[in-house]
């Protein structure tokens, strides 16, 4: 009862104030920190592999198989981004290796681009087995790794049961088109033996249609034989038709030598017609004036016998004149009495003037028609001699055209009638020939018919035996002839058709060096601890002299950085000689630790300092909880719960586990330079806080004489 008595006295003075009994529920959820949150954290890290980013690059170019597109490399593609099992990022080789070195991807998995030629390769010359490439970056996470190599190797099996299963497919599909190819070529030996019994057949309508060949080729001797007669008998018609010809010849000949003389005599004839109708021209002219001097005279005379009775009446006066003087007895009266007289019984009487009147009437109507007949008689005698040259040209064209066809008529009437003759003997052999021909002809058909049916049945006979060499043929390319090596290798790689190859940007060499980026900051973390368990954070020596509260700190911080430095020595050393860590670069592995004790004793120093040393000791174990839980030091904190993940980048741990692994496993970039500035200022801000809060402790007061709660 004591016992219990002096329990419930110790927990009577938790009753005071807020901060015991946050104290009071430190005490209780502490274990929960260590116990439920460390396990909440790490309850399935495999079950939440699927949000491990992870790159995946498709550079797979395809290829054929049996003339079919392949595209491995994309159904592998496809079936990891379906599979979800990581969180998958397919992207290029340029992104996936930037993003690996850079921790964007935990590692990255490359389909190359001869994927899918190694698959289809399975069956062919020389089978190869297909590479999947996968590049580690253990500076991301020892463990990431770790857990990627054994998701890859699943990998690996699932598409290696797949593309197995699609090798084995190819064989069997090999094996099925083999025994195709041999039932083509049994069905292609049945078409030949068909098409044999075919061909015998048609070798016999062969024989049969060159018996009937040869019965027409006797007929057509026969004919021929005829056909000599025939041609004898033309002979002698020729000889015939040659001499008609000649006389045909002989009598164009005269014919020719008639036309020249017809010619010659035209020619005589159109000269004197010409002549003739120059004359006829000129008495043409002459009757003309004849007939105008006719006429002239006609109409003297007419005036002239008009006149004449008042010349006999006048002469008639004068004689009685002249009488009646005479009888007076003058004698010259009687004289000229006399004359007169004498001239009036010359002069014509009436009647004979009448007459003569008359007479000149017909005289000019005569000459008149006789100048219109020269006229019209030196026309036609100009028409005439136009007449006779042509026929004088007409005859003597005519001469030379005789003689031509007395020249030709001579050979072709001869030679006329003698192939009149012969033709005519020529076609009654002709006709023995045709019929000879005939039975020839029908022979030949017969002929023919077996010939087609020899050339369809060797046709159908090469189609069959094509069709068994070519089922052959298929039937031995389906089935592999490999040597023993190619066997080998063939069985090797249907065995194991898909293997991995990895390499890593920046590796580990084992557990110890994957892990020591996270034990390390945590030793460091426990040290420090212990540090501040044994070492106050601000002296009050430091605290009641006046100096500044940087120099208070400091008075503080740096023996504690002594016995830091301390801690960082003696434990790189330990597990770099003892243990046999390697690290990529000693010197900053060295320096980055330092710089990650005096962060973390300046970040206990102000939490003591500001929380008081019960609190902060408190507050310290359960940062320490979280930041093992958050720091992605073991597992990914992709595969951590949410919470983890949101407070893992405030924690600074976190940056110490990730600047550590790039300075001991190397692959150091800007998250290394981040995680110096992000421990920098959290060292700069600590420092900064407890020397205010150094200022602050400076004043005493009944809450700092009795603190609520103290270790």
């Amino acid at each position: 009862m004591l016992a219990l008595t002096s329990t419930g006295t110790e927990l009577r003075r938790f009753r005071r104030g807020l901060l015991p009994k946050l104290a009071v529920g430190a005490m209780i959820f502490i274990p929960l920190l260590y116990g439920a949150l460390y396990l909440w954290a790490f309850w399935d890290p495999t079950g939440h592999l699927d949000q491990l980013p992870v790159a995946l690059v498709d550079a797979d170019q395809g290829s054929t198989l049996d003339g079919v597109a392949l595209h491995a490399g994309t159904d592998v593609a496809t079936r990891l981004l379906d599979s979800g099992d990581l969180d998958w990022h397919l992207t290029d080789a340029k992104d996936a290796a930037d993003g690996v070195a850079n921790g964007t991807y935990y590692f990255a998995v490359t389909v190359p681009a001869e994927f899918s030629a190694d698959i289809a390769s399975a069956g062919g010359a020389d089978p190869t087995s297909a590479q999947l490439l996968v590049t580690y970056n253990d500076a991301n996470s020892f463990l990431a790794s770790t857990l990627g190599r054994s998701a890859m190797t699943q990998v690996r099996d699932a598409v290696a049961a797949t593309i197995g299963e699609q090798g084995v497919d190819q064989v069997l599909v090999g094996l099925g088109s083999a025994r195709d190819g041999f039932a083509q070529a049994s069905d292609g030996a049945l078409t030949l033996r068909a098409a044999g019994g075919q061909l015998a057949d048609g070798a016999q309508q062969v024989a049969d249609g060159a018996t009937s060949a040869a019965t027409g080729a006797a007929a057509l001797a026969d004919g021929s034989k005829q056909l000599v007669s025939g041609s004898s008998a033309l002979t002698a018609g020729a000889q015939k038709l040659a001499d008609g010809a000649g006389a045909l010849s002989t009598g164009a000949s005269s014919a020719a030598s008639g036309a020249a003389q017809v010619s010659a005599g035209a020619g005589r004839l159109a000269d004197g017609a010409s002549s003739a109708a120059t004359s006829s021209a000129t008495l043409a002219a002459g009757a003309a004036q004849v007939a105008t001097g006719v006429h002239s005279a006609t109409g003297q005379v007419g005036q002239l016998a008009a006149s004449l009775p008042a010349l006999q009446t006048g002469l008639t006066s004068i004689g009685a004149y002249l009488g009646a003087h005479a009888a007076a007895g003058d004698t010259t009266a009687a004289q000229l009495l006399t004359g007169l007289q004498s001239a009036s019984a010359a002069l014509p009487s009436t009647a004979t003037v009448a007459a003569m009147s008359s007479q000149l009437a017909a005289l000019d109507t005569g000459a008149g028609k006789v100048a219109a007949g020269a006229t019209q008689l030196s026309s036609g005698l100009g028409t005439l001699s136009t007449g006779a040259n042509d026929l004088r040209s007409g005859s003597a064209q005519l001469a030379a055209g005789t003689q031509s066809v007395a020249d030709g008529a001579g050979t072709l009437a001869t030679g006329a009638g003698s192939l009149v003759t012969g033709t005519s003997q020529l076609a009654q052999g002709t006709t023995r020939l045709a019929t000879g021909a005939s039975e020839l002809a029908a022979g030949t058909t017969t002929l023919a018919d077996g010939a087609s049916q020899v050339a369809d049945g060797t046709v159908q006979l090469e189609g069959g035996a094509q069709t068994l060499a070519d089922g052959l043929t298929t039937g031995a390319a389906a089935i592999p002839d490999d040597t023993t090596d190619v066997r080998t290798q063939r069985a090797t790689t249907i065995a194991s058709p898909v293997a991995l190859e990895s390499t890593s940007v920046a590796a580990a060499q084992g557990f110890g060096e994957g892990f020591a980026p996270f034990f390390i900051p945590l030793a460091l973390f426990v040290g420090s601890l212990i540090t501040w368990l044994l070492l106050r954070p601000l002296p009050s020596r430091a605290l009641a002299t006046p100096a500044s509260g940087l120099r208070a700190t400091l008075a503080g911080f740096l023996p504690a950085m002594v016995i830091g430095i301390g801690q960082v020595a003696v434990m790189i050393a330990v597990i770099h000689f003892g243990v046999g860590l390697q690290m990529a670069t000693t010197a900053g592995t060295i320096a980055f630790t330092l710089l990650i004790v005096a962060t973390f004793l300046a970040l206990q120093q102000m939490l003591t300092a500001v929380m008081g040393p019960a609190a902060g000791k408190v507050a310290i174990l359960a940062l320490l909880m979280l930041q093992l839980a958050s720091s992605g030091g073991t597992y990914p904190v992709e595969t951590t719960p949410a919470f983890f993940q949101a407070i893992h980048p405030l924690l600074p741990m976190s940056y110490a586990v990730t600047g550590l692994r790039e300075v001991i496993t190397g692959g150091m970039d800007a998250r290394l330079w981040g995680a110096v500035a992000y421990l920098g200022a959290v060292l700069l801000g600590s420092l900064a806080i407890t020397s205010w809060r150094a200022g602050r402790l400076r004043t005493w007061s009944l809450e700092r004489l009795h603190p609520a709660i103290s270790i």
